[in-house]
């Protein structure tokens, strides 16, 4: 439900298109790696490899930028600084609890906000 819900908040701009998803985070690497997308969204409680685990393995090798989106990691936390210090290009926040149904309505902006400063767009209203 959780990557349907950031599909579709990414969705909500023509500059992004979601070429893969990536259900726990050793899944994530490999797609990542076959994928080598410009951007890749990535949640920090995940089965089998967590996005710590997935982000560090990431920025030894992988191109582009990776926002961290998670209600582990919010902003200001120790985590968020861990994930930055991996190369996280930014952290935000999402509502608490794994399946927040508001989750467009609440934080989609500030997840588009953050996809396009990671991926070097201008803010949405500038130059789309």
């Amino acid at each position: 439900m959780m990557r349907r819900l950031l599909r579709e908040s990414l969705a909500a701009d023509p500059a992004f298109v979601v070429v893969g998803e990536a259900a726990n985070g050793h899944a994530a690497l490999e797609r990542m790696a076959a994928l080598r997308p410009d951007l890749t969204l990535l949640d920090i409680e995940m089965p089998e490899l967590d996005g710590i685990g997935a982000l560090r393995a990431w920025s030894l090798t992988g191109p582009g930028a990776v926002v961290v989106v998670s209600s582990a990691a919010r902003p200001g936390t120790a985590l968020a600084a861990e994930a930055r210090r991996l190369g996280a290009a930014a952290v935000v926040g999402k509502p608490s609890g794994a399946f927040s149904p508001d989750l467009r309505d609440r934080q989609g902006d500030a997840i588009l906000r953050a996809a396009r400063h990671a991926a070097g767009l201008p803010p949405a209203g500038e130059g789309r």
